[in-house]
């Protein structure tokens, strides 16, 4: 299997999840937290410097301290990453969440090494995603 994979996508948390309980994920680097009310052109910008972003639920609003109070989204824009590493995250993510949450949506991915195309769909409770190839070597 080849290491070196791009990952793109957005997918929905539901309902959204209070960012406290995600708090010590958030925390390990491997996400960061877009601030409320980010402008769609900063948010772009955003996913494309951090790759793997937590958009936060406009309709729940900030803490005393200004964070968002609930995260809606999960947006990623990774040119380079093992594989691995990506299911990583998405497990961690999964069980930080809780069993309270899903998930709506998928992640596009390409084989860097060997060109193959497909998707992946991460599972609640803190399970492997599931990664099913789309199209063969490009």
């Amino acid at each position: 299997m080849a290491v070196d994979y791009s990952v793109e996508g957005t997918i929905e948390l539901y309902p959204p999840v209070p960012l406290a309980q995600m708090w010590e994920l958030t925390e390990s680097g491997d996400f960061h937290v877009a601030p409320h009310s980010i402008s769609e052109s900063d948010l772009t910008a955003l996913v494309k410097r951090e790759a793997w972003v937590l958009v936060p639920d406009a309709d729940s609003g900030t803490d005393d301290q200004g964070r968002p109070k609930a995260i809606k989204y999960l947006m990623v824009d990774d040119p380079e990453i093992y594989s691995f590493s990506i299911s990583r995250r998405l497990v961690a993510l999964s069980a930080w969440m809780g069993e309270d949450h899903e998930f709506d949506g998928e992640l596009r991915y390409q084989d860097g090494d060997v060109g193959t195309q497909g998707v992946i769909e991460p599972v609640e409770d803190g399970e492997e995603p599931d990664w099913r190839e789309t199209a063969g070597p490009l």
